[in-house]
């Protein structure tokens, strides 16, 4: 993944095709959980006014700092994407199964990113789970954030991360 991106956005066509990846995502009882709220140019600004809300109430921010935090975050790239999820309430669906479907949805997107040469950067942080989320985007009560999602033209290429070797990790059970 290429997780600085600029200012270039991609087509809606290019976002359509990536939102199709991710409803492909396993879900166990098919109740397909995922949402998606797409901003893009200034509508970025309601996220923009959820970091600053919770800037405000969790650090003590002044409102205008807090503003003008929220929005160098929001204007990091040209279309955010965040995911919730509206999980079951059928007795038999596990919610843990429901929010491993969107995070599932949320790699379908990034790896389909990746794909299309795009810039695609995973992000949340205090402000995604704050309740001022739910009334800038107009969440459902039983709806929660899983990811928020930068999306735009990649602005450098980097190497991989590292990780630990995934033997460190693994447990043989024979």
């Amino acid at each position: 993944m290429i997780p600085r991106v600029h200012g270039e956005a991609p087509s809606r066509a290019e976002i359509e095709e990536l939102l199709d990846l991710a409803v492909r995502a396993p879900n166990h009882h098919r109740t397909e959980p995922w949402r998606f709220y797409v901003l893009a140019g200034a509508e970025r600004e309601r996220l923009a006014r959820a970091i600053a809300d919770e800037l405000v109430d969790s650090k003590g921010a002044a409102p205008d700092a807090a503003l003008n935090e929220g929005r160098t975050k929001a204007d990091r790239a040209p279309v955010i994407v965040v995911f919730t999820v509206v999980p079951s309430r059928d007795p038999k669906v596990v919610e843990q199964e429901e929010i491993a479907s969107v995070a599932m949805a949320i790699e379908n997107f990034l790896i389909g990113a990746h794909a299309m040469r795009l810039g695609a950067m995973l992000r949340t942080g205090q402000a995604a789970y704050h309740p001022s989320i739910r009334n800038h985007l107009g969440l459902a009560p039983e709806e929660d954030v899983v990811g928020i999602v930068y999306l735009g033209s990649p602005a450098a290429d980097r190497p991989l991360t590292e990780r630990a070797p995934a033997v460190e990790k693994t447990t043989w059970l024979d």
